[in-house]
């Protein structure tokens, strides 16, 4: 069977990507590898069966290309209203709480999403039903 170990997403600006995953996601540096042109920093917390590499290479100037296929990465909370008041507190700028209802009524998910430094899309997901 195959397990998923990490998603790699390019970034410029190594700190700036370090601080913002570790503030709003508590994943701190699990490996790192540091090439002459490129660096490979994996992350984790506690909690994560994966990692998110990030890939920094050195001396790029311009901004990546998402182009109109990624979509993006998401996460999973306890409270997600609560997480996304504590993001704001930290200065960030998630978008607005939003629900997913079936037919019934029933709450099928309740989420919000965060762009990380370089625009990544990050879906915050409340741990409920599917989404665990």
């Amino acid at each position: 069977m195959a397990k998923l170990i990490h998603t790699m997403i390019r970034v410029q600006d190594l700190p700036r990507s370090l601080q913002f995953y570790q503030k709003a996601f508590n994943f701190d540096v699990a490996h790192r590898l540091d090439f002459p042109e490129f660096s490979l920093v994996y992350l984790r917390n506690g909690e994560a069966d994966a990692e998110i590499e990030l890939t920094w290479n050195k001396g790029r100037a311009e901004p990546y290309s998402h182009g109109d296929g990624y979509g993006h990465v998401a996460f999973c909370v306890d409270d997600a209203k609560g997480e996304r008041q504590r993001l704001i507190d930290l200065g960030m700028t998630p978008n607005d709480l939003r629900e997913f209802h079936n037919d019934n009524g029933e709450l099928l998910a309740r989420y919000f999403f965060i762009q990380d430094p370089d625009g990544y899309k990050i879906e915050v997901l409340e741990r409920y039903g599917h989404y665990q």
